[in-house]
């Protein structure tokens, strides 16, 4: 068994080598620079892509082998979180909604604004 898988891989090693001559003789130069580069390409990321898999399985193989932990209530530095919702009636008086927040400096302006569009004639709108 062993004797024929090695005489099934030679020979599947002989035919891609005489494909890729045959092949090789008769592509453009811009043809065979494609496939180079598509080569090369797949010569980079085979390693960085086993070196991920082998590291996925491993810590999937890790996480399987650990026991299942109890879920743990919160601990005493933790507290739940804390949903405050308010209805818009809860403001007190006069606060005056959003700006009412902000100093006046930072509040936006009260007066008309003024737009101008660049190419017309006339200063403002």
């Amino acid at each position: 068994m062993n004797r024929a898988l090695l005489v099934i891989g030679l020979g599947v090693v002989a035919f891609a080598v005489t494909l890729a001559v045959y092949v090789g003789t008769h592509l453009s130069n811009e043809a065979m620079t494609v496939l180079t580069g598509a080569a090369c390409g797949m010569g980079a990321v085979l390693p960085a892509a086993t070196i991920g898999a082998l590291a996925l399985l491993r810590r999937r193989d890790a996480e399987r082998a650990m026991p299942p932990s109890p879920p743990v209530p919160y601990a005493a530095s933790q507290y739940p979180p804390v949903i405050v919702v308010t209805s818009p009636n809860a403001l007190p008086a006069g606060a005056g909604g959003w700006q009412g927040m902000y100093q006046p400096e930072y509040s936006a302006p009260v007066g008309a604004r003024q737009f101008s569009v660049i190419g017309e004639e006339g200063v403002g709108r």
